[in-house]
């Protein structure tokens, strides 16, 4: 399974009939939860491509690069 590269930390933990997901994300520095009560983890992991966060870091980083390439 792929994970987004900029995923720092992620924590399943299971209440009652409840599961909790938590994760760092390294863009914005902050600290998230996500409850469900099937196992669905969070964007992450599904399909980071489609992160607002992911695509905006990336695209800085793809500047950068292409900036120190030219």
């Amino acid at each position: 399974m792929r994970r987004c590269p900029y995923l720092e930390e992620l924590v399943k933990e299971r209440t009652g009939p409840l599961r909790v997901y938590r994760f760092d994300c390294h863009v914005d520095h902050r600290s998230k939860r996500k409850y469900s009560f099937r196992d669905s983890p969070p964007i992450c992991v599904r399909n980071f491509e489609d992160c607002e966060l992911y695509q905006v870091e990336k695209r800085r980083e793809d500047g950068t690069i292409t900036r120190y390439t030219d």
